[in-house]
Formats: structure tokens, sequence, C-alpha cells
């Protein structure tokens, strides 16, 4: 039996809610094969990031190779990288496949918790030598105002940003997902931009929880699965994902004495 296959390159999270511990549950349920490779093992639960203790570059360079020497994966996804040396180095990995299959970056910088997990210091360098090089780019209202310079308060600013990292940073596709905002009409609203500098935007009603960990590292890995079936249908990715990661949130699990995390046994 075959099965489309997906790589994550993305950081461990210890209390299972988010990176690659999401993005393994997230794949499977979507009946897509997901391989790995770990940039860093975080110390942390439902409250706190604790520690971080990043992969040694040497070896994570070792672990990208041996997988795309082995495996022919359908789309990528990175998630959190932590500094520039490990930006560096994913990107030397990656200079071969950046035209062959859809890499989806995730650009994570703070946890749910509010937890810095981005070196300030290593911004330019994911502007420089990943995003430019990435098919979609999935900020959140935080990361979108770091990416683009533009305060953010409604859709149109959503779109304003989205427009500014797209043409400034040269990705091909942005989506600004919009969970951080609270709109009038009790809605989340997310905008894309996709390659033909469209906008579209995708909804769904907001779930009355407290804070929930890991939608970000779901929605980014959800895409990517579906992307790995069909490709170059990233709005159709986009809305199958968003109802995925809407269903795993208003099924939310709570696990523990912090943020709620996504229910993927669905």
């Amino acid at each position: 039996m075959s099965a489309k296959k997906i790589l994550i390159i993305a950081g461990s999270d210890s209390g299972g809610g988010a990176g690659v511990q999401a993005d393994i549950k997230t794949a499977t349920a979507l009946q897509t094969y997901c391989s790995t490779a770990i940039t860093c093992l975080t110390n942390q639960n439902t409250q706190r990031v604790y520690n971080i203790n990043y992969t040694p570059v040497t070896f994570l360079s070792e672990q990208i190779k041996v997988l795309l020497d082995d495996i022919n994966f359908d789309a990528i996804k990175i998630g959190m990288l932590g500094n520039q040396e490990i930006i560096d180095c994913v990107h030397k990995a990656l200079l071969k496949k950046f035209k062959k299959v859809p890499i989806i970056l995730d650009p994570v910088m703070v946890a749910t918790s509010g937890d810095l997990l981005l070196d300030a210091s290593a911004i330019n360098d994911l502007k420089l030598k990943l995003i430019n090089k990435c098919f979609m780019v999935t900020p959140n209202i935080d990361e979108a105002q770091v990416l683009s310079g533009i305060n953010i308060k409604n859709i149109s600013d959503m779109r304003e940003a989205a427009s500014e990292i797209k043409t400034n940073l040269g990705c091909k596709t942005v989506l600004i997902k919009g969970g951080h905002l609270n709109f009038t009409d009790g809605k989340i609203h997310n905008v894309f931009l996709d390659n033909e500098h469209k906008f579209h935007i995708i909804s769904n009603k907001r779930v009355n929880a407290k804070k929930i960990h890991g939608t970000g590292c779901t929605l980014a890995t959800a895409i990517t699965c579906y992307l790995a079936k069909k490709p170059q249908k990233e709005l159709w990715a986009i809305k199958k994902a968003n109802n995925y990661v809407y269903e795993a949130v208003d099924n939310f699990l709570n696990v523990g004495k912090g943020s709620l995390v996504l229910q993927h046994w669905l």
C-alpha cells in the first residue's frame, strides 16, 4: 500500500501538545506518512517552556540528508527552528528541494505561554534564507507583525501585512492566522494571499475556551498533508486543514494545569 509522505523539520514538545508530537498526530489522523528531523528538544508542559536544548547542526544536517536520500517526500513542513545556526543548516539541507516540492514554513517565534522560541537575532536569517524560498508561510498575528512591520488590528491590516510579506520577503503564498485578534462577529478570520496575489478569507466560529496549545503547528501540518495529496490546490488544502483544526479545538482536551490541547482522534 502506498501513502503520501511528508517531512517535518521542527522541535519536540515534551508536553505533547505542539511541535513534532502534534505534527505526527495530525499526519496520522489525516492518513499521511510522516518522517521527522528534530531541531531541538524542549523541556515544557501545558504551563510553560522551561528550557530548550538545540540539536547540534551537524547531526540535524545528517538527519535531513539521510531522509531525503531515502524517501521521496510529497511535501515538507518547517516548524520551530530556534536560532540562526539551525536556520542556516535547514536552508543548506533543503537547497535542492525548494523548487521541487511544496514547503510550508510555520515561523514559530513565541509559544502560547509567551515563552520565546526564536532568537530575535535570527529573524533576519529566517527572512533571507527560508521565507523567500518557501511555497507558503503561515504566521499568526504576532509573527506577521514582526515579519511585515505592520500593526495588525483588523482584516484590512491582515491583507496589508500578507501583501508586504509576499512582496518584500519573496514567498509564493501567505496565510495569516487571525486567532489572536478579537473580531466583533465572534468568529476567527484567516487571510490567505495566493500566488496570483488574490485574497481569500477563511473563517470559522470561535470556540469559547481558554488558551489552546498547538493550533499553529497542527494547521501548518494539516495543510502540508493535504498539499501532499493534491499539489497546487492550496486554497482547498487550507480550508480542509482549517476544518480539521476547528474540530480538534472544539473537542479539546484538558490534560494539565495550563493550556488546553487539541484532540486528534476525531
